[in-house]
Order: structure tokens, then sequence, then C-alpha cells
């Protein structure tokens, strides 16, 4: 009788796994699966860095990528992407790798939260706030931050999906009075590239962020798996992808000085 529970337990288990792969099956098919099932779960983790890391060397190099891997490329890519929607933390993200990989190079328009909820933007937005409040509300004042280093922790969606950008604020008089401000926050989805990454720091792996799976969550970030920032530029290199400008732009009421 003592192994019944224990039975019961193991088919639970069972079939919440099964559950999850199945809805794995479905979220990412095809070739899409086994990436989905490795980035979440660790396991063929050390096969898939073998395999970016030898795409990554020819993309240093210069060497042609073949149909082959210009194929894995964009399901992994794609995966990502899928994967970063369907976490709260990098829904944005996702969102704007699937737009890089559209190919269109059209502005994308953000929710400001990704921005708003960012100390780093914060900051910038309170120093342009008081420099413009020294002006009368009737004088048009239009005023830029300089470019800045966005991704904070603040924001986990921004940790992933921003870059360099600037904030821009409009200020005016608001038609029922007070003053009314505009803000713009600008990100060029423009990835470094090889060349850049190895003027810049002496070594083109510099920029290589980790992807957190389940291992890496419990055992630390040498489990997750790391891609170079410069792969990302590969892309639109070899005609895969196309940088475009993502921004957001939301209004706030303010007191005239």
């Amino acid at each position: 009788m003592s192994g019944h529970p224990l039975r019961r337990r193991a088919l639970v288990l069972l079939a919440v796994l099964a559950a999850a792969l199945g809805g794995l099956l479905w979220l990412f098919p095809g070739p899409r699966f086994g990436l989905g099932f490795t980035l979440a779960t660790g396991i063929g983790r050390d096969a898939l860095q073998r395999r970016i890391d030898a795409i990554e060397d020819k993309a240093i190099a210069g060497a042609a990528i073949d149909a082959r891997d210009r194929r894995f490329l964009v399901d992994f890519y794609r995966t990502l992407a899928q994967g970063g929607r369907l976490v709260g933390f990098a829904r944005q993200t996702g969102r704007m790798m699937d737009h890089y990989l559209d190919g269109s190079g059209a502005d994308y328009r953000l929710e400001a939260g990704i921005f708003t909820g960012n100390a780093k933007v914060r900051a910038q937005m309170a120093r342009m706030r008081q420099e413009a409040s020294q002006q009368s509300c009737d004088a048009a004042v239009r005023l830029s931050s300089p470019e800045f280093y966005m991704p904070d922790r603040s924001q986990a969606d921004s940790v992933f999906g921003l870059y360099y950008g600037r904030v821009h604020l409009a200020r005016r008089r608001a038609a029922g009075g007070g003053c009314a401000l505009h803000w713009r926050a600008e990100v060029p989805w423009v990835w470094p590239s090889y060349p850049e990454l190895r003027r810049k720091y002496g070594d083109p792996h510099a920029e290589s962020f980790p992807l957190p799976n389940l291992p890496s969550l419990f055992l630390g970030p040498r489990h997750a798996l790391y891609v170079d920032n410069g792969l990302g530029e590969a892309l639109a290199r070899i005609g895969l992808a196309r940088p475009f400008l993502a921004y957001a732009e939301w209004d706030e009421a303010d007191t005239p000085p």
C-alpha cells in the first residue's frame, strides 16, 4: 500500500511533463521544439552552445554562412522571440526580435513602461524636467538627452531589449491650463558588429549575453547559453533581418513655474 501514493505522484509528474512537452510542441513547431526545449531546460545546452560558437567563428572570420546555418539562425532567433513573448519580463523584447527578423525596417512603437519603469530613463527625465521648469510654460521648450546606455535591472524587459538611446521632451502650455509634457524615447535596434566590438574592446566576443535556463537559475550563470551581440548584427549583414527604430511616446502633466 505504501507504494501507491508514490506511483500516483509519479503519474501526476508524468502527466505534467507530458502536458508541458505538448505545449512546447504547439508553441515551437518543427525544429524549434528542440530549441525551445533546450533553452527552457538546459538539456542539450552544450551541443547547442557548440553550434552557436561555430557559427560565431564563421561570422567573425567573414566566412560564408551556408543555407543550413541560415535556417538554424532563423529558427533559433524566432524561438528566442517566441520565448520572450511568453515570459512577462521579456515580452516587448520578443516582439522587437520578431520585427527585426520580419525585415521591414519600419519604426516600431513600444509600450511606454519599458522606459518609464527604468531607473536610468527616469533619472534623465528628472534632469530634463528640472531644466524645462526654469522657463515659462508659454515658451516652447524642446530638450534631448545625450545618448546613454538604457538597459537597467529596474525594468527587466529593458535588460534584454534596449541598448543605447535618447529621451526627448517637448513642453508647452496645455489647453486646460498648466504645462503639458510630451516625452519620446528612442532606441535604434542596431546590433554592434564584430569589427566594431573588436575595435571597442579588443575582443569580438566582448558583448556575449547569457540566456537563462532552468539549471542556470539554481546553479549559476555558467550553465546559461551564451550568444554574442555580434551574431545579432550578422543576421542583418546576411539578409535575415533589418535594423529599425524602436520608440515610445507618452504625455505627462506639469506645473508651470
